[in-house]
């Protein structure tokens, strides 16, 4: 029989009466070709006990008869002082001893050999002694494995049960199967018990919702084939019926080997991410709607500044050729004694009216004061736009005082109109000033200067006034124009300056 391999040195007790046989026992010891042995021996049960207590051997070899104790008593004594009593005892009895023997000593690891000294006994005794020796090593590095991963399962689970998130084990012979679910799955209305009963074999499968299935299947797949760590998002299917989100995070764990042991994984409850997720994909979308529909509008709005860039424009041109009229009649003022007056117009307060209705509310208010005013003036009075919210106006061969009147009967007419904008009847007035280009000895564009100042302070004054130039120059206040404006919608009595044969009246300029 073949040594086995183990330790080199095995510490052996030998307990027996008779010194013969322990002479023949330490001679088969000695003897043998590749175990050594560290002998120590007793001549009685009393001895012995004290002898294993000083140090424990390896092995406790011992005759079933001793002088002085009972066999059965000296082991209740080593049990109770080391249980398990961690060292294999090897029996040394006769024939008819061995059954009562093995059931005596069913609390130790323990073997019988029938006690010979013949040499096949002899031959026997050390391979018999190793392997006793190694089956015990085995054994307590197999409670000591089953230890290690009782305590290692318990700082698991506490770990486990300590996180949020629910924790759970799976089978890789048998893919989907649960072996371990954390209590953390209450959160989802179920028992870990509920989870680990899997009749059909299906694992956490049957627990995801039918439309995530097919695609966490196929994850599935993927890692159990090639071991690749696992991450998918899916719906499971809480007890009352409820679909939620969670986060499976899960990876093969191997031994120390490499051997792949089992799947470890977490589940996430993400259902408020997926929500949020959700809403804030709701508020993308309807940004992007809102940037559209802002894009329509400023492509809306582009279309009607390139229009009142045009307006601009045209307005700049009126101004060169109402500038070119009024320039004819300064010269015409001057060589032919005519009387000429010039009218400087400007809306009250239409800034604030373009700010609060918008730049098309502000067009089409000018575009009807524009009328409003063509449809009072003679055919030979030159009406034109001097750029903004401000009217030129020429009236030609006209006394200054019928130019007063004139000046009022325009102010009522602004005053009177309406332009009907988001729901509002909206009304606004207008400041004048007046100069005679008789009295005038600048050229056009000191001419306008003057009706222009003229005109500030008539709103400075209030606005809706007319003021004018005297013939030396200063600006003065017609007392008759200062009167209180009067309601709207009232009818004045002075006389509108329009030819009694004339139709609608063109613009001028």
């Amino acid at each position: 029989m073949n040594a086995l391999t183990i330790e080199p040195t095995i510490r052996l007790a030998l307990i027996d009466s008779d010194p013969a046989f322990r002479q023949i026992c330490r001679q088969a010891l000695d003897q043998h070709s590749s175990l050594r042995f560290e002998l120590r021996e007793a001549a009685t049960g009393r001895l012995g006990l004290k002898l294993i207590r000083a140090q424990m051997p390896d092995c406790i070899l011992i005759d079933r008869h001793l002088p002085d104790f009972d066999l059965s008593d000296l082991i209740a004594d080593l049990v109770a002082e080391t249980d398990p009593l961690p060292v294999p005892i090897i029996v040394l009895t006769s024939n008819d001893d061995v059954e009562a023997v093995t059931d005596t000593f069913k609390c130790c690891p323990s073997d019988c050999l029938v006690k010979s000294v013949e040499p096949k006994f002899v031959q026997w005794l050390p391979d018999s002694i190793a392997r006793a020796v190694r089956q015990a090593r085995l054994l307590r590095e197999r409670d000591d494995a089953l230890e290690r991963l009782r305590q290692a399962e318990a700082k698991y689970r506490a770990l486990a049960e300590q996180i949020e998130a629910i924790t759970y084990i799976a089978s890789l012979e048998a893919p989907g199967k649960l072996l371990y679910v954390s209590p953390q799955i209450g959160a989802l209305g179920y028992s870990p018990e509920i989870w680990l009963d899997d009749p059909l074999g299906i694992g956490l499968i049957k627990w995801i919702h039918p439309d995530d299935r097919e695609m966490v299947i196929e994850h599935f797949s993927r890692t159990y084939e090639h071991h690749a760590p696992l991450r998918c998002e899916y719906r499971v299917i809480t007890h009352d019926g409820k679909a939620r989100w969670v986060l499976d995070k899960a990876r093969v764990v191997n031994d120390a080997a490499g051997r792949p042991l089992f799947l470890q994984g977490t589940l996430v409850d993400i259902d408020k991410d997926k929500k949020l997720e959700r809403e804030l994909e709701h508020f993308r979308r309807r940004i992007e709607e809102m940037e559209s529909h802002r894009a329509e509008q400023l492509t809306k709005q582009s279309a009607l500044f390139r229009i009142s860039d045009a307006n601009i424009d045209k307005s700049l041109r009126d101004r060169i050729e109402f500038e070119r009229c009024l320039e004819d009649l300064l010269i015409a003022a001057r060589e032919c004694r005519s009387e000429h007056v010039l009218c400087y117009l400007d809306l009250d307060h239409f800034r604030i009216f373009n700010n609060t209705y918008g730049r098309t509310a502000g067009d089409q208010l000018l575009q009807t004061v524009g009328d409003v005013l063509e449809r009072r003036l003679r055919q030979s009075d030159i009406l034109g736009r001097l750029g903004g919210d401000k009217f030129g106006l020429l009236l030609e061969n006209c006394p200054l005082e019928r130019a007063r009147i004139v000046a009022n009967n325009l102010r009522d007419a602004v005053r009177n109109c309406s332009l009907p904008w988001t729901e509002k009847d909206i009304r606004i007035g207008v400041s004048i000033g007046i100069t005679a280009l008789a009295a005038a000895n600048g050229d056009a564009a000191s001419v306008l200067r003057s009706a222009d100042t003229a005109c500030r302070i008539a709103k400075e004054k209030g606005r809706d006034r007319t003021f004018m130039f005297d013939d030396q120059g200063n600006v003065v206040l017609n007392e008759a124009l200062a009167a209180a404006a009067a309601p709207i919608g009232r009818r004045t009595g002075w006389p509108l300056i329009v030819d009694a044969n004339a139709a609608l009246l063109r613009k001028k300029a």
